[in-house]
């Protein structure tokens, strides 16, 4: 059941039983509206921020196809490694249904996975939003809790396998 809450499942889609009520997009769209609205409380009115919530207001504009949900996740994800509050949000959405110490899929997304993947993204002008939000789904799914990038064994990263 855990595996159907919190961020997970937004950004891999509905189960391929389940393809007929996709409202994937519709969950990325108010998460991406929940961030516009959560940046002038977090860094207040400026430049920056009215440009931040811009970008996200033409991500919100794409098309609600396959290529829009790609463009969608990417956004959430980058969000997701910036901003704290929205990473406390899904690990405590995602810690309800697991009730116990285990760290959650967006903390390790975010403490793990999203460390290692970023700065290819970024190094890349953000190119290929479909690659990132692969790669990172493939890396949090198929090595759970395995060390990723030249860090020390686990150093400063919770939960991790050692």
């Amino acid at each position: 059941m855990h595996r159907r809450a919190g961020l997970r499942p937004m950004l891999m889609g509905p189960p391929l039983s389940d393809r007929a009520t996709d409202r994937t997009v519709t969950a990325l769209d108010s998460h991406i509206e929940g961030i516009k609205a959560l940046l002038p409380k977090v860094y207040g009115a400026s430049e920056a921020c009215n440009q931040a919530q811009m970008e996200f207001q033409s991500i919100l504009s794409f098309p609600a196809n396959r290529d829009g949900a790609w463009c969608r996740r990417a956004a959430l994800l980058f969000a997701l490694s910036r901003e704290k509050e929205l990473a406390s949000y899904f690990a405590d959405q995602e810690r309800k249904l697991l009730g116990d110490g285990r760290p959650t899929y967006a903390e390790d997304m975010r403490d793990r996975v999203l460390p290692f993947v970023l700065p290819r993204y970024l190094r890349h002008s953000c190119q290929a939003p479909d690659t990132f939000v692969v790669l990172s789904l493939v890396l949090a799914e198929m090595w759970e809790g395995e060390v990723l990038g030249n860090w020390p064994a686990g150093a400063g990263v919770p939960g991790l396998v050692q």
